[in-house]
């Protein structure tokens, strides 16, 4: 069962007094008052913000796609300088082979091997030689 409100509570409307009609004692003459007018700056302020917002985040998905191609573009330009890096190693490889350099010397210089290394042996070191005569002179001259 609904609670049905206590008579305290519960209060009759009460009537509104007609245009024209004598204010009541107790109250004051209340009226209806129009919207101030600034709601329009606000709107066309919330707009611009809107706007400046999309456009904003249009701007930086646009920078963002870009900056992707060129980062693709990069990782494919350094895909093929790493592939250009190790055919060049491989032939570095292949011209640094001994069995190459061997034919070479062989074949195009004329170049055989030796068939017994030969040694050079030096005495005891030689004494030292005179100086120059022109630093003869000066030490003469001077002393």
């Amino acid at each position: 069962m609904a609670a049905l409100p206590s008579p305290a509570t519960h209060r009759a409307p009460t009537p509104r007094p007609q245009e024209g009609a004598p204010a009541t004692a107790g109250r004051p003459d209340l009226r209806v008052v129009d919207r101030p007018r600034h709601h329009r700056r606000y709107l066309a302020l919330l707009v611009l913000t809107v706007a400046l917002g999309v456009f904003g985040v249009v701007s930086l998905h646009a920078l963002a796609a870009e900056a992707a191609f060129e980062a693709r573009a990069l990782e494919a330009e350094v895909d093929g300088l790493a592939q250009r890096s190790t055919e060049l190693a491989a032939d570095v490889a292949a011209l640094e082979s001994p069995d190459r350099i061997h034919a070479i010397a062989t074949e195009e210089l004329g170049m055989v091997p030796a068939r017994q290394p030969g040694y050079l042996v030096l005495d005891e070191p030689a004494a030292p030689s005179a100086p120059p005569r022109d630093e003869a002179d000066a030490l003469a001259r001077e002393g």
